[in-house]
């Protein structure tokens, strides 16, 4: 085989620290002998160096003159800086990993912290509302509604944060405290932000014990924009908010499904407003305040009454439609029976009197509906409550009547009259032809310039 000239020179180095002459290691192993030692092992290395790494002796030599022998040497063996190099990288390595890995402990920490402290603030927020606004929100109770629904009611309107946490907190304080279950009454409320969930579960409950109470005598014959003005008055509740509610609560009551919804009409519950001597809470809900009126009603309106009108073909809304008439045109008790006649003789001869002619029904509309309402909603009612210009009944009552003008409203004097006037001093001229009611138009006149 062919000399392979490339090869690489290369030097192996056996260093003996401990190097002695012959004689002088004689002299050492007879000692250790006579001591019962032996001699130590002498400690050696071995280095092996190539062109590369092998020191000055070896670059010096030539081609020719290497013959590959083996050479002695005191030359101890150097350690490679790339190893030293490769360990301080993976001691720094791993100190960097380490501070990597603590850093992110600890904005883990921080992280879990905030959003458990942000958390707990929120939850205390929902039950003290220490930062809320006084900015009042708008919200219907339905029928029928216990706690849990209505915490999500509040909780979709933006007034609790904590749905969860707000139903597990009045569990346990109901159970701690003994709470019997509340009754909510439905409706139409207006509450403040600021108000916590305690306090908006007092606003809805059925029964509000412990405020101040208000005594109120509502007149008959008033209409609810007066009735409202006189509740705000006394401080039982702020008239807007019992518009509101009449306008949006829908009402638990039997008789109210009776009730014609003509899109004409007013206010679907005029005419409902029971007139009495009521004691309310101060400050009431709208929605409590309204149902103390509807239960007057509902235990006026008897069996006896709907057999009445059941007898005149008459619905139980005709009938307090007619009674609102007749309360506001008599003077007194003792004309609603006869003006409950003509009402009821014009009624039933259409043919002959189409339209019932009276003054009260604009009156109404002019005085107490215009006035509160927006101008593209006055044409309507000024059109369709006018008994001059439309044949029957308005669209709904024109007050709130009492018992005597419903009582007149079913029970109407046997009579033959169509005609009816009144001079300043309330007395009734009645008339059963055209010409005596033309006849009655000029008593009238020399009654009123005395």
């Amino acid at each position: 085989m062919a000399e392979d000239n490339n090869k690489k020179p290369f030097k192996v180095t056996i260093s003996d620290e401990d190097y002695m002459k012959p004689d002088e290691l004689d002299e050492l192993n007879s000692r250790l002998s006579e001591n019962g030692h032996s001699r130590p092992k002498p400690k050696f290395e071995v280095n092996i160096l190539d062109d590369d790494d092998g020191g000055d002796e070896l670059a010096n030599l030539s081609e020719n003159e290497y013959k590959g022998e083996i050479y002695f040497s005191g030359v101890k063996a150097v350690k490679n800086n790339n190893q030293v190099n490769s360990s301080s990288a993976k001691k720094k390595k791993k100190r960097k990993k380490g501070i990597g890995a603590f850093a992110f402990f600890l904005i883990v920490v921080i992280v879990i912290t905030t959003s458990i402290t942000a958390f707990s603030l929120s939850c205390l927020n929902d039950i003290l509302a220490f930062s809320r606004s006084e900015d009042t929100v708008t919200i219907n109770i339905p029928l029928n509604a216990d706690t849990n629904d209505i915490i999500d009611i509040l909780a979709d309107n933006g007034l609790v944060k904590q749905r969860t946490f707000c139903k597990l907190f009045y569990q346990l304080l109901s159970t701690l405290l003994n709470k019997k279950t509340p009754v909510y009454l439905s409706g139409v409320y207006y509450v403040e932000k600021n108000m916590g969930l305690e306090g908006y579960l007092y606003e809805f409950r059925e029964s509000q014990a412990g405020k101040d109470t208000v005594i109120v005598s509502i007149p008959e014959g008033w209409s609810i924009y007066q009735i409202c003005e006189r509740l705000e008055k006394f401080g039982v509740c702020s008239s807007k908010k019992i518009i509101s509610s009449l306008k949006g609560t829908s009402f638990e009551y039997d008789f109210i499904d009776k009730i014609y919804a003509d899109p004409a009409r007013t206010f679907k519950l005029e005419g409902y407003l029971y007139p009495n001597t009521y004691e309310f809470y101060a400050d009431s809900d709208p929605n409590s305040v309204i149902r103390k009126f509807l239960d007057e009603f509902e235990a006026k309106w008897s069996d006896k009454y709907q057999k009445q009108a059941d007898k005149l073909g008459l619905s139980m809304d005709e009938i307090i439609i007619i009674a609102s008439i007749i309360q506001r045109e008599a003077a007194d008790k003792d004309q609603m029976k006869d003006i409950s006649s003509v009402i009821h003789n014009r009624l039933s001869h259409m043919a002959s009197w189409p339209t019932l002619n009276c003054d009260s029904t604009d009156t109404y509309i002019s005085k107490y509906i215009l006035p509160n309402v927006p101008a593209s909603e006055s044409l309507i009612y000024t059109q369709k409550y006018s008994t001059y210009n439309n044949q029957g009944l308005p669209p709904g009552p024109i007050c709130n009547p009492g018992d005597d003008a419903i009582n007149a409203a079913l029970y109407p004097n046997d009579t033959n009259y169509y005609f009816f006037r009144h001079d300043k001093y309330g007395k009734i001229y009645l008339a059963s032809t055209q010409a005596q009611h033309d006849a009655n138009a000029n008593a009238v006149l020399r009654a009123n310039s005395k």
